[in-house]
């Protein structure tokens, strides 16, 4: 099937399989087209890692999350984090980015076209974060309080021309095993016949279930069941709002980990809140502290496990801004400020960092969302994850020098 001119894998769980099995194709970019990475120091090892991403969230977002949970003289967890940095979030084709192309470079490590999904603006795969955690023998988990398939989650789990195509969305997810997918989005998982939104009659929850994936649609039962790996697709759509669950992004957070976790190989985790952008482009400042302020309990839960673990890397990011979000008057002893929105659309502004753990002073720097999956890759042992890209560090022989890491 064709989408914006491009070639994109049938709806077929076999040769969807068959794609992963080979690998995924990555095209080689010459140095001159991409932007070197300049690191502070070497990359050291590590096991586990927590990606948080916090969608649409800028720094004014944050901070009046801030003023409403404590005043503006308090902290939320992302905040007492190790390292700080910024991100340049723009993509392949234009300066204001959509979540695709964003999700793109933070789980590839590729720049790609608005409305792309993990693949590059040719058509070419580009190997994702998560299917280098799994090639590696490790376990590896989606969160998101939207449609499991929407585009975040979707381009760490899954491969597509458009982003729209929610149905191979999730045929790739289950041809890449995710280990814990936990989410909104049951209706691409089920075939047209009933509630679901499929035209092939597949039902993909139940090949999980032949796979061996614990399948609910309860939270409760996410809670009591033990199973290493499983399918909660616990609403048709998108999760109902922060405000209206029985539960925390932090409660699901939690239960992944605790799957997770149990793998001595390690673990790779995105988790999103998905809807500090949904309030964004309403301008809706009470609902997206709402939904930040959840998101931030997630954050609090994976440090929490980084904290115990001493082996876990944590980075909570956005992929980009919206609303053009800024706080205009209020006292510094009140938890309420007066805010303007500049549109109701995403804006090319960078993007606040925040790490704990290790590696995570290479990330205290200005850099671009795709620089984070290639440290991680090469802290996993990969040197040839994503473009071919220039990665410098500090000449021990001479100071104030680069030199070329291989």
């Amino acid at each position: 099937m064709a989408q914006n001119g491009v070639e994109v894998c049938s709806s077929n769980i076999a040769l969807g399989r068959e794609f992963i099995e080979a690998g995924p194709s990555c095209g080689v970019i010459s140095t001159e087209e991409y932007p070197p990475i300049y690191l502070r120091g070497r990359i050291e090892p590590t096991v586990n890692v927590i990606m948080l991403i916090a969608d649409g969230a800028g720094l004014t977002h944050r901070t009046l999350a801030r003023i409403v949970r404590n005043s503006a003289n308090s902290r939320l967890p992302s905040e007492k984090m190790w390292e700080v940095g910024i991100a340049d979030t723009h993509s392949a084709d234009a300066l204001v980015t959509d979540s695709a192309a964003a999700a793109t470079q933070l789980s590839t490590g590729y720049w790609t076209n608005n409305g792309m999904i993990s693949v590059t603006p040719d058509g070419t795969l580009a190997k994702t974060i998560l299917e280098l955690a799994k090639e590696q023998g490790k376990s590896a988990g989606l969160i998101a309080t939207s449609r499991i398939t929407h585009a975040t989650p979707a381009a760490f789990g899954a491969h597509c021309a458009a982003r729209e195509d929610e149905d191979e969305i999730a045929l790739w997810m289950l041809s890449n095993e995710v280990d814990v997918l936990i989410g909104g989005g049951r209706r691409h998982f089920l075939p047209d016949s009933g509630t679901g939104k499929r035209t092939d009659n597949l039902n993909l929850l139940s090949e999980f279930e032949k796979l061996g994936w614990a399948v609910t649609d309860s939270f409760d039962t996410l809670t009591t069941d033990g199973s290493a790996r499983v399918c909660a697709l616990l609403a048709n759509n998108h999760l109902p709002p922060a405000a209206n669950r029985e539960y925390t992004l932090q409660d699901l957070t939690n239960e992944a980990i605790r799957r997770l976790s149990t793998n001595p190989r390690g673990f790779f985790l995105m988790v999103e809140g998905s809807q500090i952008d949904f309030a964004a482009h309403m301008n809706d400042e009470v609902r997206a502290v709402e939904e930040l302020l959840d998101f931030e309990g997630a954050v609090a839960e994976a440090l929490e496990f980084a904290k115990a673990d001493g082996n876990t890397l944590v980075v909570t990011v956005a992929d980009h801004e919206t609303g053009g979000l800024a706080i205009v008057g209020g006292s510094t002893d009140s938890t309420e400020a007066e805010v303007k929105w500049a549109c109701n659309e995403h804006t090319g502004s960078p993007v606040v960092v925040y790490s704990y753990g290790p590696n995570s002073y290479l990330l205290g720097a200005h850099m671009y969302l795709a620089d984070i999956p290639v440290i991680i890759a090469r802290s996993w042992g990969e040197t040839q994850f994503g473009p071919n890209r220039g990665v410098y560090g500090p000449d021990d022989r001479i100071p104030g020098m680069w030199k070329a890491f291989m």
